[in-house]
């Protein structure tokens, strides 16, 4: 009877600790959870999610004439038109501000006017359309009836696989290679601006690589660099001025990420990882995290896995995903 009872007490006292080692255990999960959350909040990083009203979805696969294939870069020309670096389709694709199929530049192949895996566009204030034609190593530029003008490329660019291209309010195109990880300058005639900015490295002004590209109205420029998880801020001089470390690339490394801003130089920046865009305010001596574009108004989310990002004079927002093969069109509730 006795030896019963002290296995009673026994059982009963595995059960007690068995029950404190779980109570213990959720205590310092909750204790941990609690420190990361004061952390985030005192960094400003918490995600703070922001409503977008959904315009359109462009690109449908129901619609021969408009179908994408991994959608990568896009833009929005002066009168509206939507352009999107089509890249499996080797073709620059065009629709109407209403997202009707508008025309189609390029096809596959290495001569003039074709692509080979084209991964990016911009248009600049003429309606010139600059086409990043990564797999053929040069940047093309068609007229705004799709003509083709002239290319950047070859030895004398100083390419090796250039990812983006983006045209600034003065007419100069901004080029990141990714191959050799630097972001050069180019002046309306083809001819490039001074020496290359980044090279490979950790230091600000540097790159492990460089994607998405964007420009404030202070005239900073903007240069991603998802392998190093931080995006380089560069002078109108293109002086090293800062990083910006992006949390989400931490959490989830992006493919290809994007950037844009808006009239207020809000920085829009693509996480494609998480199925986000990150938005930053760069109008103060430092810059500032401001929220987080995921769902529509109704909690729905907008996309899969964006990538391009574009955006055009009501600051309306175009945002190519490249799993659903589609554009989607919305505005942030964000004042």
């Amino acid at each position: 009877m006795a030896k019963r009872k002290a296995k009673a007490k026994n059982s009963k006292g595995k059960k007690k600790a068995g029950k404190g080692n779980l109570t213990f255990f959720i205590v310092t999960l909750l204790v941990i959870g609690l420190v990361v959350f004061i952390a985030k909040t005192r960094k400003g990083e918490l995600p703070k999610l922001v409503s977008s009203e959904l315009l359109a979805t462009i690109g449908s696969t129901a619609d021969k004439e408009a179908q994408l294939n991994s959608p990568r870069g896009i833009a929005v020309s002066p009168e509206g038109k939507i352009y999107s670096a089509d890249l499996k389709n080797n073709r620059v694709k065009i629709f109407t501000a209403e997202g009707k199929p508008a025309g189609i530049i390029g096809k596959g192949g290495k001569q003039k006017g074709e692509f080979n895996e084209p991964s990016s566009v911009s248009v600049d204030q003429s309606g010139n359309v600059f086409v990043a034609d990564s797999g053929n190593g040069k940047i093309q530029i068609f007229d705004k009836t799709g003509k083709y003008l002239y290319e950047i490329g070859g030895v004398k660019a100083g390419f090796y696989y250039p990812r983006n291209v983006v045209v600034n309010k003065y007419g100069i195109a901004y080029v990141a290679d990714t191959g050799t990880s630097r972001l050069l300058k180019f002046d309306r005639d083809g001819n490039r601006i001074g020496n290359p900015s980044g090279g490979k490295g950790k230091a600000p002004g540097k790159f492990n690589e460089i994607f998405g590209i964007a420009f404030d109205s202070k005239g900073k420029t903007y240069a991603a660099d998802p392998g190093n998880k931080k995006i380089n801020i560069f002078t109108p001089e293109m002086q090293p001025a800062g990083t910006i470390v992006i949390n989400s690339w931490k959490e989830n490394p992006p493919f290809w990420p994007m950037l844009v801003t808006d009239s207020k130089d809000r920085l829009y920046v693509v996480s494609s990882g998480k199925g986000e865009i990150v938005v930053y305010d760069t109008t103060g001596k430092k810059v500032i995290y401001l929220c987080t574009l995921k769902n529509d108004m109704t909690g729905k989310p907008l996309f899969s896995s964006p990538l391009g990002i574009a955006i055009d004079k009501n600051d309306v927002l175009y945002v190519s995903d490249m799993q659903k093969n589609i554009i989607v069109k919305f505005k942030p509730v964000i004042d």
